[in-house]
């Protein structure tokens, strides 16, 4: 079923029936027993699922036999049954919306309305294996929050309102008894809430004229009984369900609801997933297509929070590390806890730990997103986009579109390279710098470089320094490559490791990056002011392997002339190899290979090979002065990992035990 503008005019609505009366006490403890004998559940929570059914006899009955939904890790133990929309309430942290949190890393809670309290944290699994979740607030105003926040993305973006007028509920929701614990005076509270997000249940209670935030702190049967004896008189008094009030006949329709009732986990022997792990993986395996995709960034936040929760749940971090990669940390949190408030060096510790080759966290990635994701292949570039999201929550522009933009460059900006071995330091910049320099020196850019590249994307990309293709549409870049493989490029020379440096200097003391000239010294215009990088200088002064220096258009140095003259040997290299590809297309009659059958005069031959093997005998001392001067280009020894580029169909190295990526999803969309 989807939302449709047009539904009234095209589906015929639901007729209206007689409400059933809610409950008796009696069967409601009947029912709430029962959950707690057959499925060891706590008694707030027993009794919070059992007021919430509209007939607990016919529930009590069903408990004898569940249904059992296999996620990855076990199976949950589910009752199907109706319930009533006023005793549950919709997750107030809906995963469609996790693009358009901001989290304390970002420095924008308190700032504006959108940013009051910071975002409600996932839910928890209940202590002793109970099958309930936990949610902690801030107090009760922060649920109110977070719940108008969810309400109101629901209804710009997916909004049911039309449809549920004539037709309700159709299918059910998913219910987990949930505990709010507030760290405030206020007692805790214990509720249905629909686990999947659920916008059906924000827009039934949006058109009962119910806040949601509410539906724990106020829950009265008899009131409830009351208003059902309302409605069921006014149906009575049209006598034909067709005459019924138009208002009071979507009241009837919305005030109960198909659900599951997720009452029970059986784990698999050996796992060490609970209730709250299992959640998660069979909310994400429904919203892969069905009813609506969450989309590749709501995706990939859930994806992330899911490995930092299981890296966590193994003890392989500590709660107070997790908190700072989940970007739950300000800076000066962050700061006081022992972490770095620097934005760039939170980003390469996270890069590090998606990419992380140890056995212990490989295992943990892998089953943190297996569990949530039908994807058959873990590739470097999914770990790289699944990273970026948490990333991006130290990102503080406001504006929504120039974050999307930033997230979409932001995936392509962290090499493929950094699948390799290295490590995410503390160090300085000044000391990083200087070891990476040692290492282009040896000719072995290595574990240093990559650091230092992993810390520079984040501010080349969120500062628009350096951006992913444009199009063609007033485009000055020379090239259309990923950001990810010019930083690759740059951490290779010494000239890019200045650049970095220089980049990363320039954003811990809050401006954009400068340009450095060979030396490493910032470069001044005519005027004497400081020359900002721009995403078109850096692809011209590092540009992909084969192409040459960059043309200067005024040459005023040998270098500058020697400069232009090797562009023009690159043009002149590439130009033969496209000639010998438009040789070798033309074809015979029989549609062969015209030049295998005829071949070309032994004399042009002769003249052609003696110049190019006189090229190639240059070639080899030319590149080592160039070593001797400027250090080795990483693309001269590495096998580099070109998932930022396409997908190949063959597995990441790293990762080949893993499940295979669908090519669709990953697409990078950057252009």
């Amino acid at each position: 079923m989807q939302s449709s503008s047009g539904v009234g005019e095209t589906v015929l609505p639901r007729p209206v029936e007689a409400l059933p009366m809610p409950a008796l006490a009696a069967a409601t403890r009947k029912f709430a027993d029962k959950l707690i004998e057959h499925f060891a559940m706590g008694e707030a929570a027993a009794m919070a699922l059992a007021h919430a059914v509209v007939d607990p006899s016919v529930a009590r009955k069903a408990a004898d036999s569940p249904e059992r939904l296999r996620v990855p890790g076990g199976v949950i133990l589910a009752i199907r049954a109706d319930v009533w929309a006023r005793y549950i309430i919709p997750d107030p942290r809906n995963p469609r919306i996790g693009p358009s949190r901001r989290h304390p890393a970002s420095n924008l809670i308190g700032t504006s309305e959108n940013t009051r309290f910071r975002p409600l944290a996932e839910p928890g699994a209940a202590a002793g294996r109970r099958p309930e979740l936990v949610q902690r607030l801030a107090n009760q105003e922060h649920l109110a929050w977070a719940a108008q926040l969810a309400k109101e993305y629901v209804l710009d973006h997916n909004d049911w309102r039309e449809s549920l007028r004539h037709q309700g509920v159709m299918t059910e929701v998913w219910l987990a008894a949930t505990a709010f614990h507030h760290d405030d005076s206020t007692p805790g509270v214990t509720v249905p809430v629909t686990v999947e997000g659920s916008s059906r249940v924000t827009c039934a209670h949006d058109l009962l004229d119910l806040r949601s935030a509410d539906v724990p702190y106020i829950r009265d049967t008899a009131k409830l009984r009351s208003h059902i004896r309302k409605l069921n008189d006014a149906i009575t008094a049209a006598g034909d369900p067709g005459q019924v009030d138009p208002e009071v006949a979507v009241t009837v329709r919305c005030e109960r609801l198909p659900a599951l009732l997720l009452v029970g986990f059986e784990p698999h022997d050996g796992t060490t997933a609970d209730f709250g792990v299992a959640v998660k993986s069979l909310v994400a395996l429904r919203h892969v297509d069905f009813p609506k995709p969450w989309g590749e960034a709501a995706e990939n936040e859930a994806l992330a929070d899911a490995v930092v929760d299981e890296i966590e749940r193994r003890k392989l971090i500590t709660p107070a590390k997790a908190d700072w990669l989940r970007g739950a940390l300000t800076p000066d949190q962050a700061k006081a806890a022992g972490f770095n408030a620097d934005p760039s060096v939170r980003a390469a510790a996270i890069v590090r730990l998606f990419a992380e080759r140890d056995q212990q966290t490989h295992a943990a990635v892998r089953v943190a997103i297996t569990g949530q994701s039908t994807r058959k292949n873990i590739t470097t570039k999914l770990l790289l986009d699944v990273a970026s999201s948490l990333v991006m929550r130290s990102v503080s522009e406001e504006d929504s579109r120039k974050r999307e933009r930033m997230r979409k460059y932001l995936k392509s900006a962290f090499p493929g390279e950094l699948a390799k071995d290295w490590e995410a330091t503390f160090r300085g910049t000044e000391e990083l710098a200087q070891a990476a320099l040692e290492e282009v020196a040896k000719g072995e850019p290595g574990a240093a470089t990559r650091e230092l590249a992993a810390r520079s994307a984040y501010p080349l990309v969120i500062g628009g320094q350096l951006t992913g293709d444009r199009g063609s549409t007033n485009n000055d870049q020379p090239d259309r490559r990923h950001p990810g493989e010019v930083i690759d490029r740059m951490r290779g020379s010494r000239h890019g490791v200045y650049q970095l440096k220089q980049t990363l200097l320039d954003s811990a003391a809050g401006r954009r990056a400068r340009k450095v000239d060979e030396a490493g010294q910032v470069i001044q215009n005519d005027d004497g002011r400081h020359i900002l990088v721009t995403d078109a200088d850096l692809r011209r002064t590092f540009p992909p392997a084969g192409e040459g220096p960059s043309p200067t258009p005024a040459p005023r140095n040998a270098a500058e002339v020697l400069g232009n003259s090797l562009h023009d040997l690159a043009t002149s290299i590439q130009a033969v190899e496209g000639a010998v590809k438009g040789v070798e297309a033309v074809r015979a009659d029989d549609g062969t290979r015209a030049i295998d059958s005829l071949g070309a005069d032994r004399a042009d031959c002769e003249a052609w090979r003696n110049i190019l093997q006189d090229v190639l005998f240059k070639l080899p001392v030319w590149q080592q002065r160039s070593i001797q001067r400027h250090g080795i280009n990483t693309e001269d020894s590495y096998d580099l990992d070109t998932d930022l580029d396409e997908d190949d169909g063959e597995p990441d190295d790293a990762f080949d035990d893993e499940l295979t990526e669908d090519d669709a999803a990953l697409q990078d969309d950057v252009a």
